[in-house]
């Protein structure tokens, strides 16, 4: 079926993506783009969809045919004739105007002033609250201290940082089903309860948001190889959706849930102040993306989904999420014009919302 739709020039805010190299490090490109924290052979990394995906994207881009050595050279040869005429003519393939950095994953250490002179787009930040917290739990000082650690380095990064948001991993560390306790009850025996220390700070940065405008990012979603995945169904935050303590929070979860897009989609139709965002799902699984991209459309209001690549260490990754999100959409909007769900004018309209407007709105940019 012929696209309907050409979303190749639309301007994009990648709403949740991370720091990349300011310089050619000579990364493997097939090891990078994996989401094992494992010692993967290289025969098994250079034969998935993702990898095969940006070679022959890479390809087309620089121009090249042939095999992967080929197309490896070729990208070699790039960077090394400028690295940031190589980056900026990524972005300009895709249109990428504004990235909201996730400040608390750094397998690239860049300074940020070198970040924001190289990349070829607007910069913005994200706090993400484990950047204390997991220092908190591994000194582990009396509460009190915790306490005044966990502010003070929520208030040095609001003063000193270009933030619109802050970010909690919790699903990574005790899962989404979130308990709301009194202080004087986690204070009693917190040292011994990690899920209630770490449910307790991310309310008070629920809070802090409130207070400051802005959203909260949670990842809600599959990730890298020490993830329970069983705990992340963003269905596990119903109670803490339920609670009218916290209904001001704007609540962006991040990876649209995937593979719980449904049940995402579900909870932003349901709760106004829910929204959902596409990164890690684009572009890290080509074909599930397109069922995902269904689920959470279902019931989701357009209006509350945003487009984000979750784009690290290389910059490809933040390209190749953009591409691969233009052309799926693209593919997926034809469908619904098709069966009669909406038309060509409101697909563009919705389109532009997704890669740019709901995000620009949402934080505040």
């Amino acid at each position: 079926m012929q696209k309907l739709f050409d979303f190749s020039r639309v301007p994009v805010i990648d709403n949740h993506c991370h720091l990349f190299d300011v310089a050619d490090n000579g990364r493997n490109l097939a090891a990078v783009l994996s989401l094992s924290l494992n010692n993967m052979p290289g025969e098994q990394l250079e034969n998935t969809l993702i990898y095969r995906k940006i070679l022959l994207e890479l390809g087309e881009l620089l121009g090249v045919s042939g095999g992967q050595d080929t197309i490896l050279q070729a990208r070699t040869n790039a960077m090394q004739a400028g690295y940031q005429n190589y980056v900026a003519k990524l972005f300009n393939d895709v249109c990428i105007d504004t990235l909201i950095i996730d400040l608390g994953y750094k397998p690239a250490h860049v300074d940020l002033n070198e970040f924001e002179s190289l990349a070829p787009a607007g910069v913005r930040y994200i706090y993400r609250i484990e950047t204390v917290l997991d220092e908190i739990w591994r000194q582990k000082p009396d509460f009190n201290t915790a306490e005044e650690l966990f502010y003070q380095s929520l208030d040095e990064a609001l003063s000193s940082l270009n933030l619109v948001a802050l970010k909690s991993i919790i699903g990574y560390r005790t899962g989404l089903e979130i308990m709301d306790r009194s202080r004087s009850e986690i204070k009693m025996n917190w040292l011994e309860d990690e899920k209630a220390f770490r449910e307790y700070f991310l309310l008070r940065a629920i809070e802090k948001c409130i207070k400051h405008r802005l959203p909260m990012q949670i990842h809600a979603s599959f990730g890298e190889s020490n993830l329970n995945l069983l705990h992340n169904n963003p269905l596990l935050l119903k109670s803490l959706l339920d609670s009218p303590k916290y209904n001001q929070a704007r609540l962006v979860l991040i990876h649209g849930g995937y593979p719980y897009s449904f049940e995402a989609g579900y909870l932003a139709a349901m709760y106004p102040n829910v929204y959902l965002d596409v990164s890690e799902m684009i572009p890290f699984v080509p074909l599930g993306l397109r069922k995902g991209l269904r689920d959470m459309l279902d019931m989701c209001p357009l209006t509350k989904i945003m487009y984000g690549s979750d784009g690290y260490v290389i910059p490809e990754i933040h390209w190749l999420g953009a591409k691969v999100a233009k052309h799926e959409l693209a593919l997926l909007f034809t469908d619904l014009v098709n069966e009669r769900l909406f038309d060509l004018d409101y697909g563009y309209r919705m389109a532009e919302g997704i890669f740019f407007d709901n995000a620009k709105n949402v934080y505040q940019i």
